[in-house]
């Protein structure tokens, strides 16, 4: 019940900031994937694609949250992008240079999704909560860095139609921790 009551609290604060800061459009941006490498991987899977959306952009390649969703961190109060360039706090135009040459996504075994549930939970600072579902999104861009998002459903989340999510570059060091909700 403590559990349910958090994530109510949370998600009203995080609406209130998502309202306050309207998402992003990467209209203004956008570049015709057509035009993408061949070996460029530019189609979310059908099971993602309820979450996330691609964008080919003049600074590369990224997948973002579906449209009516966000994705927050409420630590930094930011929005979640997985871009394809290194640095997306500096990000310089580079148009298709920057892609995904691999996109795989898949569910999450149980004793997976109770290892990255727990990974979750520990920076979180939180009792880890029992899981509903996982998955994964690991892509690979075209100077071969990895990226790993987690997606995590506790059956409070199920409920509430959200998910907690954590995303890092290998070697993992830290985290980047975020709620994904409609608001």
């Amino acid at each position: 019940m403590r559990a349910l009551l958090i994530a109510i609290a949370t998600l009203g604060s995080l609406a209130g900031a998502a309202s306050a800061q309207p998402r992003e459009s990467f209209d203004s941006i956008s570049i015709p994937c057509s035009s993408a490498p061949a070996d460029a991987r530019t189609e979310l899977p059908a099971q993602l694609a309820q979450w996330a959306t691609f964008s080919c952009t003049r600074f590369g390649h990224v997948v973002s949250a579906a449209k009516g969703w966000v994705w927050h961190n409420p630590r930094t109060n930011r929005f979640v992008r997985i871009w394809s360039q290194p640095s997306d706090g500096n990000l310089q135009e580079s148009g298709h240079e920057n892609y995904f040459k691999t996109l795989e996504f898949r569910q999450l075994s149980p004793q997976e999704a109770e290892s990255a549930n727990a990974a979750l939970a520990a920076e979180l600072g939180a009792k880890a909560q029992q899981v509903a579902d996982a998955y994964t999104l690991v892509v690979v861009d075209a100077r071969g860095r990895s990226q790993t998002t987690n997606f995590i459903r506790a059956e409070a989340n199920v409920r509430l139609g959200t998910f907690w999510g954590w995303s890092c570059t290998s070697p993992c060091s830290k985290p980047e921790v975020f709620m994904g909700f409609k608001p």
